[in-house]
């Protein structure tokens, strides 16, 4: 018979371990790895294999990932032989979990004497229940890794002035946060100004001894890396902030800052927060003054806003279901939950009435989501904003290209790539995306002209022939049904008249626009692929 106390420890956490396997069973309907990912990949393995974090070997190495604490985690487990195919959805799904036991402590740590203890554990049934939650606990990106860490920097926040040498952790926690993605810095700006703030409110001047530890705790980690990046790719931001970047067209910016609005009121309308705003607003500020509860609320307002805010400016995202504001998923449920806990004061049966009919119907609302957005041919952009359905897809078709193409190339071989993902790492490829993600030339030469995260720029042709020379234009391509019907995104007789000739391969497996693949080679460059057409 287990004791009493491991019987409580049973009782605590089992509606967490049922939240935990709603989630494992959620994302398992999304179940894909998205293009993008596998940049990481790339880095990844030429770290393991090579001891370079670099995409092209043999090349001056450019920081084309935002996500270095995640491709050291790949890369370690690649050393171990865990394929990150396998490793990456894995590592997401235990980040993902570890996040609903942390705003579990979060809800404890800020509970009320008055406070039903079940609605402890209402943000992590929200967060189970959530399709973007679930879809992005998939695809293989390090935005899980990012959100546990975020959320942990601010549980650890809410008990800061209740346990000595707290900020000396939080340090550590954001520093870890900022290694993970440089939103990081934004998150612990966002809480360094909270504090001061706070500090103000109390007529406390000088800062603590732990909030100096804690200062001094985040430099000493983050500063060094910073200082490493700087040397070894050149350049003080990544690659990806300068293809952002550039002598844009006057209403280029405009144009960027309504994609993000857009970006923004998707995520709104599609998790019901456009309804629920009032009731966060009430959990983030509904506590005594000067309060434990009123200072960790206002601290994750002030992280959810400050990030919405940057999401605009930035533009947003191109992937579906709000993949690069997930923080902000926590950030509500927990203000959702705790403005909503308000009820249990009233009654407490009326309070576990709100809570069971809040979880259900954001369960039922959000699996509908998850359909949709998994439907089959449901691959229509929405002003720029990928579905998940497209994006599995596309991947899936691009990691099959690669494969197939793995036994054709050489190690000399330099291609232009569409998007730098799938088909480059199962097919051991080298080369450069048109967008200039692993791209130094294209990221400081070439202006951006497209509001579309990501996708800001397209190198012309020209400049692509005149850089690089390269072996194979694959971003100039078609993918059709029949062997003698390509129809190329790109002007094919660019690269007819500088001794390029087309080639089609039939590739079984094929499945969104068929099984017939054209791509131009340099013609004086012999291939020899199985499926290719006369």
């Amino acid at each position: 018979m287990p004791s009493i106390r491991a019987r409580r420890v049973l009782v605590r956490y089992a509606p967490l371990a049922v939240c935990a396997v709603f989630l494992v069973w959620h994302s398992l309907q999304y179940a894909f790895i998205t293009d993008d990912a596998y940049i990481s990949f790339v880095y990844a393995r030429n770290l393991a294999e090579h001891g370079q974090p670099v995409f092209n070997l043999g090349l001056d190495p450019v920081e084309g990932y935002t996500n270095f604490l995640w491709v050291v985690l790949l890369a370690a487990l690649m050393r171990a032989g865990v394929a990150p195919e396998i490793g990456a959805p894995v590592c997401a799904a235990a980040f993902a979990i570890g996040t609903l036991a942390l705003t579990f402590r979060w809800m404890e740590r800020v509970r009320d004497d008055r406070d039903d203890r079940m609605w402890s554990y209402v943000p992590a049934a929200l967060l189970a229940a959530s399709a973007g939650y679930a879809c992005w606990t998939s695809g293989g990106l390090e935005t899980q890794m990012f959100t546990f860490f975020t959320v942990w920097a601010l549980v650890v926040y809410a008990r800061g002035d209740d346990r000595p040498g707290a900020f000396r952790q939080l340090g550590v926690v954001l520093a870890l946060a900022a290694l993970t993605r440089p939103e990081g810095l934004l998150v612990a700006a966002v809480l360094a100004g909270h504090r001061a703030a706070v500090a103000v409110a109390r007529r406390r001047l000088r800062p603590s001894r732990d909030e100096l530890w804690c200062v001094g705790a985040f430099f000493a980690i983050w500063v060094p890396y910073f200082a490493w990046r700087w040397w070894y790719y050149g350049y003080p931001l990544p690659n990806t902030a300068y293809v952002k970047a550039g002598d844009a067209p006057p209403d280029y910016l405009a144009k960027l800052r309504a994609a993000g609005w857009h970006y923004v009121w998707v995520w709104a309308r599609q998790t019901g927060m456009v309804y629920a705003a009032p009731v966060a607003l009430a959990g983030a500020v509904a506590a005594r003054l000067g309060s434990r509860g009123l200072v960790a609320g206002t601290a994750v307002l002030a992280v959810a806003c400050a990030y919405l805010a940057y999401t605009v400016r930035v533009g947003g995202d191109f992937m579906g279901l709000h993949r690069f504001i997930m923080p902000v998923f926590a950030c509500s449920a927990l203000l959702v939950a705790r403005g909503a806990a308000w009820s249990s004061r009233l009654d407490r049966r009326v309070g576990w009435a709100v809570a069971a009919a809040l979880v259900a119907g954001f369960a039922v609302q959000q699996q509908a989501l998850t359909r949709e957005s998994m439907r089959w041919g449901n691959w229509a952009s929405d002003r720029g904003i990928d579905t998940p359905a497209f994006l599995k897809v596309y991947t899936a078709d691009r990691a099959r290209i690669g494969r197939h193409m793995r036994p054709c190339m050489r190690e000399d071989d330099f291609s232009i790539f569409g998007g730098a993902g799938a088909k480059p790492y199962y097919g051991r490829m080298r080369g450069v995306d048109v967008f200039g993600l692993v791209s130094e030339e294209i990221a400081h030469q070439i202006p951006p002209t497209r509001p579309r995260p990501g996708h800001n720029k397209w190198a012309p042709d020209s400049f692509l022939y005149d850089t690089y020379q390269p072996t194979f234009a694959f971003h100039c391509y078609s993918i059709h049904t029949r062997p003698d019907n390509p129809r190329f995104n790109c002007n094919p007789a660019f690269w007819l008249r500088r001794g390029y000739e087309r080639v089609t391969l039939h590739i079984p497996g094929l499945r969104q626009q068929g099984e017939y693949y054209s791509f131009f080679k340099r013609a004086d460059r012999e291939f020899t692929c199985p499926g290719r057409v006369p």
